[in-house]
């Protein structure tokens, strides 16, 4: 009996539908993007960068996709861009840099050092110094991420808003299926959550 109930837990754990439910609570209020507000600058933290065959450093999609998008609403908007990623690896190559070669907007600001949102947070404070009260920041990243980011900044004196993609997530058959990506999902989420209460408790 206790072992058919792991097996049951286990299957559910493997599905979509819940990997779904686990992530729901971080995106379910973050997409307040307003077309009409002024903003100050946007803001996209990158997401890892990877080395080819040749050596040769490259931004990862999810990196291009956010940096890509961000640079389209800097453009819209007329403000500056601001790409944040240091560095990660033992190579001295910062994830801001991996990205240069994609974007070609000028009024933007590469951030080489900061390795984590905290990080990111502190450098903002460099760019706007005493003015940060007034400052709305547009943040570009993905949509488990964008409850971190922007408890983060709004807790340190920011107004934000975030622009995340919608997607739609089609309740099917294959929901209720265990699919091995739902494992990445989870973790994923998993992170973030652990990540908040770390943020709270270090009363970032």
């Amino acid at each position: 009996y206790f072992l058919r109930i792991i097996c049951i837990f286990i299957y559910i754990v493997l599905t979509p539908f819940f990997a779904y439910l686990i992530e729901l609570p971080l995106t379910i209020y973050v997409n307040n993007f307003d077309i009409n507000e002024k903003y100050s600058l946007v803001l996209v933290p990158t997401a890892g960068i990877y080395k080819d065959a040749q050596n040769i450093w490259h931004p990862t999609s999810n990196t291009i996709m956010r940096a890509s998008k961000g640079e389209d609403l800097a453009k819209e908007l007329n403000i500056p861009l601001l790409v944040s990623g240091g560095i990660l690896n033992n190579h001295g190559v910062s994830e801001a840099s991996a990205v240069e070669k994609y974007i070609s907007y000028d009024n933007i600001i590469y951030d080489h050092k900061s390795k984590n949102s905290y990080e990111t947070l502190l450098y903002l404070n460099k760019v706007f110094k005493t003015s940060k009260s007034k400052a709305k920041i547009l943040i570009v990243t993905s949509p488990k991420h964008s409850l971190r980011m922007s408890l983060l900044l709004s807790s340190n004196g920011y107004l934000v808003s975030c622009y995340v993609e919608e997607l739609e997530n089609v309740i099917d058959l294959y929901s209720f299926l265990p699919d091995s990506r739902a494992v990445n999902s989870i973790n994923a989420s998993l992170y973030e959550y652990l990540a908040i209460i770390k943020y709270i408790f270090s009363k970032y």
